[in-house]
């Protein structure tokens, strides 16, 4: 039959810290040492090891089991504080935490082998514990801006403290004699049971607060690596965008790259072939474009680049490509566009160019082009054949007078 005794009540007290202990460090790792949960995992693993010390005291020799029990009970307790202090940043002194224990040793074993009392020393374990436990309360109610759970610690801290006063006016005030701890009966082992429960609960609590703080470190660090990766994802989509704008454009320009516009051109015959859909290229070059250059200089020529360059995107639509070939060499895509209708923008973009004022040109006459269209045809395998063919009608222009529109 079980018996709830005063060995039964120990041992499930002295299992359930260590227990918590192991928790504790499971939740932390390897880097527990410097942390509150590592000093509260001592103070479980202490309070476990001391409640199974005393579970097992008859068979101990007697100072094991009266002093190096309470002793390690006062340690747990120790860690208790020091860990709470560690969480809320207050000051703590390891010396007076060992003055407490090494007083405590020595009250033990006064009242072991110098006044032999069990009563006396349940009353300096209780007195300790209460002690203990309301100054770890102070600390905490003194730091309001703690996670959520410590308002679960604070109750069982202020109910384990009242409990601990309890127990020590029993010690005190109680006609009740026992010769040895264990020799309680089962009221005794009750409060036994009572007492080891609320200090678990207490690591426990501890344990959660812990859990809670770490959480909430993660997730403030996880918003900080999702800050970081947006930056990143930012900063690599701006590079990648101008990666590709400095691959696609021509520098002096803004408009398509002579590589571009080759790659588009052949894009754009696939799609006009599978649809049966026209295709035109219009090529266009900037009349005695060297004799610009030597008169008034190369910046005046680049000015001039840029100036036709936007004369050609003004009167591009929208699904035409606008390029620079090369030198003072234009170029314009015109999908789903006839010979006819081709003709017919050439002529309007010469006109363009020709009514380009000097002040704007940076040239002090007028700026003329001479133009050559391409339509696609069957025999036409890829753009550089729709482009020598638009070329060579861009050389008769040329011939025969320039600032006119030649087609292939």
């Amino acid at each position: 039959m079980f018996t709830f005794d005063v060995a039964t009540a120990t041992s499930l007290v002295g299992f359930l810290s260590i227990l918590i202990a192991c928790a504790f460090r499971g939740l932390h790792g390897r880097a527990l040492a410097g942390t509150p949960g590592g000093q509260w995992a001592v103070s479980a693993l202490s309070g476990g090891v001391a409640a199974l010390i005393v579970a097992n005291s008859a068979t101990l020799p007697g100072y094991i089991g009266t002093i190096a029990d309470n002793a390690l009970s006062i340690v747990s307790l120790v860690f208790i504080h020091r860990g709470t202090a560690m969480l809320v940043g207050a000051r703590y002194r390891d010396h007076y935490y060992v003055l407490c224990v090494g007083a405590a040793v020595a009250a033990f074993a006064w009242f072991s082998y110098g006044y032999p009392s069990v009563q006396a020393r349940i009353g300096l374990v209780s007195a300790c514990r209460a002690a203990f436990y309301c100054a770890t309360l102070l600390l905490l109610l003194k730091r309001p801006a703690l996670p959520a759970g410590t308002r679960y610690l604070v109750d069982i801290l202020a109910l384990a403290a009242i409990w601990s006063m309890v127990r020590l006016c029993a010690a005190l005030f109680s006609g009740d004699h026992v010769d040895t701890f264990l020799a309680g009966g089962t009221s005794f082992a009750v409060m036994v049971a009572v007492s080891g429960i609320l200090h678990v609960l207490v690591n426990a609590f501890q344990f959660r607060l812990e859990s809670e703080k770490i959480r909430d470190e993660l997730a403030a660090h996880a918003g900080h690596l999702q800050q970081k990766r947006d930056m990143l994802k930012n900063v690599v989509t701006e590079r990648t965008a101008e990666l590709t704008r400095q691959a696609t454009t021509d520098s002096m320009t803004g408009i398509a790259s002579r590589r571009h516009f080759m790659e588009r051109g052949n894009d754009e015959i696939d799609r006009a072939r599978r649809y049966h859909l026209p295709l035109t290229v219009l090529l266009l070059d900037i009349d005695h474009f060297k004799q610009i250059n030597d008169r008034f200089g190369h910046p005046a020529g680049d000015k001039l680049l840029q100036v036709v360059a936007q004369a050609c995107q003004s009167n591009a639509r929208n699904v035409d490509l606008p390029g620079r070939l090369g030198g003072e060499e234009f170029a314009l895509l015109m999908p789903e566009t006839s010979a006819v209708a081709a003709r017919l923008a050439a002529e309007r973009l010469r006109r363009a160019i020709s009514a380009i004022p000097p002040a704007l040109s940076g040239v002090p006459h007028q700026v003329t082009a001479s133009f050559g269209i391409a339509t696609l045809k069957s025999y036409d395998a890829s753009m550089d054949g729709l482009v020598a063919r638009a070329d060579a009608a861009l050389y008769r222009a040329k011939n025969g007078g320039r600032n006119r529109v030649e087609a292939a």
